[in-house]
């Protein structure tokens, strides 16, 4: 790991996270959980029995999101000793501080599915091509992989790329489609990740956001031909083994 980022890394919450969303507790997970359900909710499997992995799981909130729910199997590992010692202070439970490309390597576990939510950017293109292929090596056949990454054809996704020092990628659903089917997966489908409708307010910027939606549809078929595309800040790719 080069020597900025573990600097980072070793200070993630303290000097970076706290200073963006403030401090971190079980109360606010749950608050937040609506919207988590709403994001990734239907991706996770019908099981609660399944194992999952959850790499770069910070503080353990997404973990602790998936308990909640009655996913006993779900265990999160990150990098960062203080997001770890933080999510553990919570009490959640089945956190695991250490590098997930040793941790994928030397591993003889496996898992029905794995998430990597704001993780991948964190590496370079050679990085991820070592670690996507280590993911599907430790699913089970017919297992699922969700990541979520900033997205580059997202209209404001430059305040989430330039956001954090560490990223080093954005994505679009074409180059994570072209990523996941030459690192071991197949069907992989590609999702927004706008606001949540969820309230007024929430219903509000929905709609909102919808009609902003179309207009950028209309001006890129003008340029391209085309009004396909995401174009929210992160974008959602999730695959099978």
């Amino acid at each position: 790991m080069e020597h900025f980022k573990k600097v980072i890394y070793d200070s993630y919450i303290s000097k970076h996270n706290k200073s963006l969303y403030g401090e971190m507790s079980l109360a606010r997970i749950d608050a937040y959980s609506p919207v988590l359900q709403h994001y990734y909710g239907r991706h996770l499997p019908a099981n609660k029995s399944a194992r999952i992995l959850d790499i770069g799981c910070g503080d353990g909130n997404f973990v602790y999101f998936m308990q909640k729910r009655g996913y006993t199997n779900a265990m999160g590992i990150d990098v960062s000793q203080e997001q770890i010692d933080k999510g553990t202070q919570m009490g959640i439970s089945n956190l695991r501080c250490g590098d997930l490309i040793n941790f994928l390597s030397t591993t003889n576990e496996t898992f029905d599915f794995v998430v990597a939510k704001d993780v991948i950017e964190h590496f370079t293109r050679n990085e991820v091509f070592e670690i996507l292929p280590l993911i599907a090596k430790v699913l089970k056949p017919g297992g699922g992989f969700l990541m979520q990454v900033p997205n580059g054809q997202g209209f404001f996704h430059t305040s989430i790329f330039y956001g954090d020092y560490t990223h080093e990628m954005a994505y679009t659903g074409s180059s994570i489609r072209q990523v996941m089917l030459n690192t071991g997966f197949s069907d992989v489908k590609c999702y927004p990740t706008g606001p949540v409708p969820i309230g007024i307010k929430g219903l509000v910027r929905s709609v909102l956001w919808k009609f902003f939606v179309f207009r950028l549809k209309f001006w890129k078929m003008i340029e391209t031909g085309s009004p396909a595309g995401i174009f929210t800040q992160n974008i959602i790719g999730v695959a099978e083994k």
